[in-house]
Formats: structure tokens, C-alpha cells, sequence
């Protein structure tokens, strides 16, 4: 049997390769249970105890999508509380998920860092997502527009990767202080978020 001699250079691009290759997996993943955002982080946007992390009781409790076709399962979503903040469960199906997240109060606006974590085999990641509220009804949506991504793309100051050529999704490779400088100003502004999904409360906290 021979061996090749692989470089420094060549285990970084054989590295790099298999990370992509388990982010597109684990995004694939996501996108069946909750139309995973376009955008995700290897970093937490918030941390624990940081400046803008609130929490709101509110929250608590079995979710589920208003509005859905008919050939396609109702995601529920299960909310308690967690040393991180809050911790979740999405039920689609068959299929389930589970991470943890933490509430943001940027001016007046929320958002939702939302960790998946690995489970062996792919990447955890964050993606963030705008909330409002109203007594039992809530809107999520994904900071992850084409607009946005365009921003990322295109002005160069956020590092990031394109999981291949043509790829609308992106990976932060920034860091959390990079990010919140980056990213929390486009917190007030609408054309960075993807479109609105309404969900409402079936169940209160400990049901």
C-alpha cells in the first residue's frame, strides 16, 4: 500500500470540506422542522448575563404554527426555562428537535438567539430570529433576508463562509462581539427579516 503526503494546506481545505459538509447536512435538518434560517452562527450572538439578555415568563409554554398546507405536519413548539434562558423542543411529525435559546431586547425590538446543538455528527449552530407577542399569540421571523444576506455578501465586514457557489445560505464565522456590532442595529430594521410565521398558544407553562 503507498500513502500520499498530504500538506498542512491540504488537511485546512480536507477540514473545511467536512465542516460544510455537516453544516449543509444539519441545515437540511432544520429546514424539515422549522424552515431553518438562511443565516447561521458557530457563535451565540448573546451571552449569558450580557447586556440586552432578558427573560420573559411569557414565553413558556406548547406552541404551534396558526397557518400551514395541508400535506404538510404542524410544528409544535415546547418552551421551559433553562439555565441558558429557555430551552425548546420541536416536534414535526416524526421528526424532533431540541436546543436552547435566549431573549434579546435590542431597543424595542426582541430577538431570539437560538442554539441546535450537535448531536455527534453536525455542527451546532445559531440562528436568530425577531419575536412579538400578544397575550397567546406570538410572529417569529428569521434574520436571514435576501437583503440581508446581500449586506453580509457584499459589504465584507462580518466574516462568514457560502456553504458552496450559488448558496443562499451563510455561516458567521465571527465572532459574538463582531456579530452584536454588526448585527444589532438591523434589529429596528424590517428589510433584515424573513417573512412573519404566526404561532399560537395551546398549552401554558407545565401542560
Amino acid at each position: 500500500m503507498f500513502r500520499t503526503k498530504t500538506t498542512r494546506k491540504g488537511w485546512l481545505r480536507i477540514h473545511r470540506a467536512r465542516s460544510k459538509a455537516a453544516i449543509v447536512l444539519l441545515l437540511s435538518a432544520l429546514a424539515c422542522l422549522t424552515g431553518c434560517s438562511g443565516v447561521v452562527s458557530l457563535h451565540p450572538l448573546a451571552l449569558p448575563h450580557g447586556k440586552w439578555v432578558v427573560f420573559d415568563p411569557a414565553l413558556l409554554g406548547t406552541w404551534e404554527e396558526a397557518q400551514t398546507t395541508s400535506d404538510v405536519a404542524i410544528n409544535r413548539y415546547t418552551v421551559a426555562r433553562a439555565d441558558s434562558g429557555y430551552s425548546f423542543r420541536v416536534v414535526t411529525g416524526a421528526d424532533e428537535m431540541q436546543g436552547t435559546m435566549s431573549l434579546m431586547k435590542v431597543g424595542d425590538r426582541y430577538l431570539l438567539d437560538v442554539y441546535c446543538p450537535s448531536d455527534g455528527e453536525q455542527l451546532p449552530v445559531h440562528f436568530f430570529v425577531r419575536l412579538r407577542m400578544k397575550k397567546d399569540t406570538a410572529w417569529v421571523a428569521a434574520m436571514d433576508s435576501d437583503w440581508l444576506q446581500n449586506q453580509i455578501k457584499t459589504r465584507g465586514d462580518l466574516r462568514h463562509e457560502l456553504l458552496n457557489e450559488g448558496d443562499h445560505r451563510v455561516v458567521l464565522t465571527a465572532s459574538s462581539a463582531e456579530m452584536r456590532k454588526y448585527l444589532l442595529p438591523y434589529a429596528a430594521d424590517d428589510r433584515a427579516f424573513g417573512e412573519e410565521c404566526e404561532l399560537h398558544r395551546v398549552a401554558p407553562k407545565g401542560k
